[in-house]
């Protein structure tokens, strides 16, 4: 068929114009062409402020935290030029790179210093704590309460994700990752050793002489039962979330021991004053009617779960119990009052037993599941900002 000669300048106008698009494309890119037809100007974010300005000496950096966001694509990817060492420590640079789909490029420079001792500041997101600004005592509570309020709950119990899992993970023996550390007994057992009615044959170990199964299960250092953490369905009592299985507060424990502990107070057993002073193992006590005192190396790490309990569970919706703190509490086994203590004691330990490294990085494994923290590893002195020290209460 022959062509008209209007025809056939339109075709020849077309193929210049593809052409024109082609050079472009070559020359110039495609992201240009996507610039002015999406008319996108802004470069991605690489989110700096979101990344630690600290990292443990000798301890894998995780890349993957560093992460950018753009403005129109909604994939983002940060190309890393440079590494950290973390066999050396002192301050480091890397260079961060993004560029979107329109061309828009956006550099930082990440700073980190690798540190030789683990300091709970390197962990804590920038900003979580600035509405506590110069606050004390009640106003002080109350604005850490809004801070670590609406965390992420698991299950106690379930084939999915839930307080087991957790437990093995926030008490993982660091030496020993098969294991977990037994909070007051402080030995490493198997992580398959749960409490169960078929333990496993080697949970089978000599105690005293016999042969006997050791289990261990989930210590709940504010006892469940002081605050009675339930839901009341008709005659039916359901453990709920909430207090109940915040990983703040559970630990792994030996069964023998977590049932000699039970839903006893906290109190200094040996400091003269008591009565019924018994040696039940591995540096735990208890005294009087219905008190422990638990081993010295955990005596810090109790107090300031009990904090952070005092503090997050306030009686608001959704908690289901006002915790608090006091001295010289009834310590009568059949109390679900929501109290405990005894607070002059905790304030003591929380100053003679400080914030440990394991501390620290368990409390970064909770938040890491439940997005909150415990203010109290992280920021020790709001203790006495609220309840003060432990003579003030003598």
């Amino acid at each position: 068929m022959k062509l008209s000669r209007k025809t056939k300048n339109i075709l020849i106008v077309i193929a210049l114009i593809l052409m024109i698009v082609y050079a472009i494309d070559v020359f110039i890119g495609t992201n240009y062409i996507n610039k002015l037809l999406i008319n996108d100007q802004e470069a991605p974010v690489i989110n700096i402020s979101e990344l630690p300005n600290k990292h443990l000496i000798n301890r894998d950096f995780d890349y993957e935290q560093i992460k950018c966001t753009d403005n129109h694509d909604e994939i983002c990817n940060v190309i890393v030029n440079g590494t950290f060492d973390t066999s050396v420590s002192g301050q480091q640079t890397i260079i961060l790179e993004a560029t979107d789909s329109s061309g828009n490029k956006k550099t930082e420079n990440y700073t980190i210093t690798i540190v030789e001792n683990v300091d709970g500041s390197m962990y804590i997101p920038l900003g979580y704590y600035d509405s506590i600004q110069d606050l004390t005592g009640e106003e002080l509570k109350s604005a850490l309460n809004d801070i670590i309020t609406g965390h992420i709950e698991f299950p106690y119990t379930s084939t999915e994700t839930d307080v087991w899992d957790l437990i093995m993970l926030a008490d993982e023996d660091p030496e020993n990752s098969d294991n977990v550390i037994m909070f007051y007994s402080g030995f490493s057992w198997y992580k398959g050793c749960q409490d169960t009615t078929t333990p496993p044959d080697y949970c089978e170990t000599e105690v005293d002489g016999e042969l006997t199964f050791v289990e261990w299960n989930r210590e709940h250092v504010w006892s469940k039962s002081r605050g009675d953490f339930e839901i009341k369905e008709g005659t039916t009592s359901v453990l709920a979330m909430g207090a109940h299985t915040d990983l703040h507060h559970l630990v792994a424990e030996e069964r023998n021991m977590n049932s000699t502990k039970n839903n006893r107070m906290f109190e200094d057993c040996r400091d003269g004053d008591d009565i019924n002073v018994v040696d039940v193992g591995y540096g735990n006590y208890t005294c009087n009617e219905w008190d422990f005192e638990p081993r010295d190396e955990v005596k810090g790490d109790v107090a300031r779960m009990l904090f952070y309990m005092a503090v997050r569970y306030e009686g608001e919706e959704g908690d289901m119990v006002d915790l608090e703190l006091i001295n010289e509490p009834n310590s009568d086994k059949l109390s679900k009052l929501p109290l405990y203590g005894d607070l002059d004691d905790l304030l003591r330990w929380h100053e003679e037993d400080p914030v440990s490294e394991r501390e620290i990085l368990r409390n970064q494994v909770v938040y890491t599941y439940q997005n909150n923290r415990n203010p109290f590893i992280d920021m020790p002195e709001l203790v006495e900002l609220i309840w003060g020290k432990p003579e003030d209460y003598n």
